[in-house]
């Protein structure tokens, strides 16, 4: 493999861990749980609601189902990056707000190793805290009170995986990954009567751990125009260790930009331990290919009733997602017409969240769309998809977001491993 390549890949990965650890998001669900759960960010997937569990596409690297990665072509190596904008529409009774949010969404890179056996590795972001709430309410014997609750961070997954082909029917493969990153939540208490100090309490904590996933695809042609696959992804549930700071003090404001700690009330810190316990998930998919169509589902369930957090439950709900999408390709195998190559996505998705909040679990429904783009005189591609949803509902108190979301992401894929030979 050509050293420069390497180094390429090198300075991406390396660059793209920094940029995918200050993801910024914007949305008062985050506050609970881990924040808010990325699902398929993979443009190429997220085009068709996110279905990916029976992709068993050769020219993509799919690590939510690791049994894909049997299906690479030999000699052939895969590079592939991107980034997410999202403008959300936030809701309530009586108030709205409009939010714009950017961030590098992954890379990921698959290869194969022989021809029955491909691998992958990558970073990915699993899920992402992003919020300022502000509230107040008046008391006779305490005057105007101010709460301000925030938070930022989030979760990501390095990852490494194999696929295997046990017959030209069956394929099985796994996934190593690794959970870290931290959640920072802040909250204020804010008296506007002198005499009275102020409350701020800060929570940090930072995870770390390994988790494991399995994957399966069952092939089947019908005949030469027809094909259909068969996946199940699924995960074990694990603990991970967890290592939380609290600091709580009381605090007088001298001016608009001062302040002065009087007291502290709490400074602890626990040390890593197995603390958090993630949960097990499990999905399935099928993909009917006909022709120039391909058709794919997803249903996947996790158990997040098992959440705890330093034994706190959080009040999470078992979640549900359900994907679907078509793709048309009017000539895989053209070499006169540009168009004929164009991918065409459509799709759609219903979730129901782990947030349950006054008895009202959270549901998110969108529709999405998008092309693939091929490069000309290359095997790279240019993806991108558009998803226009809305989650929450503006009942019972609570909070209506509607999203606008733009997915563009970057496959590059080249012959690596063959030395050419000179005459």
């Amino acid at each position: 493999m050509n050293k420069a390549k390497i180094f390429f890949i090198l300075i991406i990965f390396f660059s793209s861990s920094y940029l995918i650890a200050q993801n910024q998001i914007n949305s008062p669900y985050s506050r609970f749980g881990i924040g808010n759960l990325n699902s398929n960010i993979l443009s190429e997937s997220s085009a068709m609601g996110g279905v990916a569990i029976a992709n068993s596409n050769a020219d993509i690297v799919n690590p939510y189902n690791p049994a894909s990665y049997s299906s690479f072509k030999p000699n052939t190596f895969i590079l592939s990056t991107g980034g997410i904008h999202q403008t959300t529409r936030m809701q309530t009774n009586k108030l709205q707000q409009i939010t714009n949010n950017s961030s590098f969404s992954h890379i990921i890179l698959g290869f194969p190793i022989s021809s029955r056996i491909g691998a992958s590795f990558g970073l990915l972001p699993f899920s992402s805290i992003g919020y300022q709430i502000e509230d107040s309410e008046e008391k006779p014997e305490l005057g105007n009170i101010d709460y301000l609750y925030n938070g930022d961070g989030g979760l990501n997954i390095i990852y490494f995986g194999t696929g295997y082909k046990l017959s030209d029917n069956l394929s099985i493969g796994a996934n190593i990954n690794y959970l870290f990153g931290g959640l920072n939540r802040q909250k204020e208490v804010i008296f506007t009567d002198e005499e009275i100090f102020s409350t701020r309490k800060r929570s940090s904590i930072s995870l770390k751990g390994f988790y494991y996933q399995l994957g399966l695809q069952y092939y089947h042609n019908i005949n030469e125009n027809y094909r259909i696959v068969f996946g199940l992804s699924a995960n074990n549930n694990t603990n991970i260790a967890s290592k939380r700071t609290v600091l709580t003090e009381t605090y007088e404001i001298v001016s608009s930009n001062i302040e002065i700690v009087k007291d502290t009330i709490e400074n602890t810190t626990t040390g890593f331990t197995n603390s958090m316990l993630l949960p097990r998930n499990v999905g399935f998919g099928v993909s009917f290919e006909i022709k120039e169509w391909i058709v794919m589902a997803d249903y996947s369930i996790m158990d997040w009733s098992e959440y705890r957090m330093f034994g706190d439950s959080d009040s999470l709900a078992n979640s549900m997602r359900l994907s679907y999408g078509i793709q048309y390709t009017n000539d895989k195998m053209s070499s006169g017409k540009y168009w004929k190559l164009i991918k065409f996505r459509l799709g759609g998705k219903f979730e129901k969240s782990y947030l349950n909040l006054y008895n009202s679990q959270i549901n998110e429904r969108s529709i999405t769309f998008g092309l693939g783009l091929p490069l000309k005189k290359t095997r790279s591609e240019i993806n991108f998809s558009i998803e226009i949803g809305e989650r929450g509902t503006i009942s019972n108190n609570l909070i209506k977001e509607q999203f606008l979301r733009f997915n563009l992401g970057l496959a590059l894929k080249d012959i690596w491993f063959i030395k050419r030979k000179y005459d």
